[in-house]
């Protein structure tokens, strides 16, 4: 077996963070995922057909086709197959209802209108399938007062209360930057897909998932939604502070760590949780008067007067070097960590050594560190097995595979543009 789920296979119409994320996950367990793309409309994390090629690989003779270049497409589509085929068409919804026997489930991510408007709702789906799993994962669900606005994780970060917890103290409500309910909600959709599988296994039935990237980001937000049911109370952003401990911060080191970004300022994390964390703290930066100032003698005290501690840290660590310290922290027990920015994520020896950070190489972009499989399975691994797909690059062997297809046969599909690649006639 090349992982647990080798053997399943998935007929899915996501695209984006959130759905394309979740189906990648599926597909580095060891199922067959065939994305279903559409030319008219092409995923937004590939990009237009008139974008530029990115600076990056436009050298490179291979990259002909900016929408199969983009690194947004590509971080998340590892491990799938592409086919294209205009569902809008008579021919393309038939193909599409004719290899719906061969899926063990589908999954998409529209607005919760689309299917229904296809044709190709649950209902419909299992009329032709009785036991399929469908997992559809939107904004705000299929039911209650918002199922029928569109949403990124842009929108749900502020709608779910999460933007109103970043940011800095008596500061303004902040986005996180990086789009954070795609990647939750993708992660609750590959294990609400996990269960489905188990359940029929178990009985035979196939069932519906309606996912709610709110509700998914619910965990993201869980202690504060809690507070506020049972207290009335509303937090507010603490910063990189912490409720309980102090220190606990992001605080400015010094020099440019080898591969990163030239230009950017270097940052260490540092906290400590207990007094022992606090001693050993003091000692490494040289400052045993600091266990005597009774602005810092206890947690409590540091916590009241945090704003002179942070001070106090800032004056010590911006003359440090940034992994040597981290290390040196982290080796004597107290919580560090270096501020990687996105180039030294890529290098990071720990994500490489676990094989997180793998390089994956693509037949127009050319070879890039791409983020692999985040959990390990001794028995049954999972794996990056190949590059994110071209568009439509498996057209024509999916189609003759599962129906008989010919070439002939294919060509005239290209030809009434039903399929084929690249920008449609």
């Amino acid at each position: 077996m090349s992982g647990p789920l080798s053997g399943y296979r998935g007929l899915v119409l996501t695209q984006a963070w959130a759905g394309a994320f979740c189906t990648e996950l599926l597909g580095m367990m060891g199922a067959e995922i065939i994305q279903v793309e559409v030319r008219k409309r092409p995923d937004s994390w590939r990009g237009g057909y008139d974008a530029p090629l990115a600076p990056r690989v436009a050298g490179r003779s291979e990259a002909q086709h900016p929408w199969n270049n983009s690194g947004l497409f590509n971080a998340v589509n590892l491990n799938k197959q592409s086919i294209t085929l205009d569902l809008q068409t008579e021919a393309g919804m038939a193909i599409f209802k004719r290899l719906l026997p061969e899926a063990d489930f589908i999954a998409e991510n529209f607005s919760p209108r689309v299917l229904g408007n296809l044709g190709i709702g649950y209902d419909d789906l299992c009329a032709i399938k009785p036991d399929i799993i469908l997992a559809s994962l939107s904004a705000y669900g299929a039911t209650g007062p918002y199922f029928n606005v569109p949403g990124i994780g842009g929108t749900i970060e502020p709608t779910s209360g999460m933007s109103g917890l970043l940011g800095y103290e008596d500061g303004r409500p902040l986005n996180s930057g990086s789009m954070f309910p795609d990647p939750t909600a993708g992660w609750y959709g590959f294990a609400a897909i996990l269960a489905a599988l188990h359940h029929r296994e178990r009985t035979g039935e196939g069932q519906y998932i309606d996912l709610s990237m709110m509700e998914a980001n619910l965990t993201v937000v869980g202690e504060a939604a809690l507070e506020y049911a049972l207290t009335g109370h509303v937090r507010g952003p603490l910063g990189n502070r912490h409720r309980t401990f102090a220190p606990h911060g992001i605080y400015p080191a010094r020099g440019q760590a080898e591969g990163g970004i030239d230009g950017h300022e270097q940052w260490i994390a540092l906290a400590a949780e207990s007094e022992s964390q606090w001693r050993t703290l003091c000692a490494i930066a040289g400052r045993p008067e600091w266990l005597d100032d009774p602005r810092f003698v206890d947690n409590a005290a540091r916590k009241v007067h945090e704003d002179d501690l942070d001070a106090a840290l800032r004056a010590w660590t911006s003359d440090q070097p940034r992994d040597a310290l981290a290390q040196r922290l982290a080796t004597a027990g107290v919580p560090a960590a270096p501020v990687l920015d996105a180039l030294e994520v890529a290098e990071d020896a720990v994500f490489r050594a676990r094989g997180l950070v793998t390089e994956v190489t693509h037949p127009e972009a050319g070879t890039w560190p791409q983020i692999g499989v985040p959990f390990r399975l001794a028995r049954t691994p999972a794996a990056v097995t190949r590059a994110a797909p071209l568009q439509g690059e498996h057209t024509a062997e999916v189609l003759a595979r599962f129906l008989g297809t010919s070439a002939a046969e294919y060509q005239e599909l290209v030809r009434q543009g039903v399929t084929g690649s690249g920008p449609p006639d």
